[in-house]
């Protein structure tokens, strides 16, 4: 019965958030650029801690099908891109090439998003709290992606956006074996805590070179 509940709330969600969705380069070009990257900052972190919680929580409710985890070795989709790890390889990186950066992550993980959300909507023992997290997340990486691509336009007018990775996890997601699904969607979590991080990071080198001409 829980199940069926969350489905049926998760169809609602997409119809409401599906005829919400707009990007307005207008209504974005007319907030001061500070403001701006304070918006997309403060988001950025919280989402940021939020998924570092939600893939914490998700291993340790279904620890009992992951304990065999460490002995898999696992890649992220988004690791084909060649983004900076380390303070002074961000701080090389040309401004616009490091938004482009984000913008590619984030648009990565459109569809990864959708299906974790379904997942996660439709695995035995979740908890409505859980899914809750996870839809928030998904929102929430479209507005970062709308504010990222606002960035650009204004600091960098003209530059075009560089392709992203295509997910190809889908069958592990949606496999009819237990531990199969579960490592994929634990996999998911941490790669998307992981790439959250990044673009937190990124943000602030940004702000501080761009707003602050690197006083910071």
């Amino acid at each position: 019965m829980l199940q069926m509940l969350l489905v049926s709330n998760l169809l609602l969600w997409e119809n409401v958030y599906s005829m919400s969705v707009c990007f307005d380069m207008e209504e974005y070009n007319e907030i001061p650029i500070e403001e701006l990257f304070d918006s997309v900052i403060f988001t950025a972190q919280y989402i940021s801690n939020l998924t570092t919680q939600l893939s914490e929580e998700f291993d340790t409710k279904f620890a009992h099908s992951l304990i065999y985890k460490a002995k898999n070795s696992s890649t992220c989709h988004t690791t084909s891109l060649a983004t900076p790890a380390s303070i002074e390889k961000i701080q090389q990186t040309q401004s616009d090439i490091l938004v482009k950066m984000m913008i590619s992550i984030s648009r990565a993980w459109y569809h990864p998003l959708k299906q974790l959300v379904r997942a996660v909507a439709t695995l035995e023992g979740t908890c409505e709290t859980l899914l809750l997290k996870v839809k928030e997340v998904e929102e929430t990486n479209q507005d970062i992606l709308e504010e990222l691509k606002a960035i650009l336009v204004r600091v960098h007018p003209g530059a075009e956006e560089n392709f992203y990775p295509a997910w190809m996890g889908l069958a592990d997601v949606r496999s009819t074996d237990e531990d199969t699904r579960l490592f994929a969607i634990s996999n998911l979590l941490q790669c998307l805590a992981s790439d959250t991080d990044k673009i937190a990071n990124y943000l602030e080198v940004l702000k501080c070179r761009i707003i602050q001409n690197n006083n910071c």
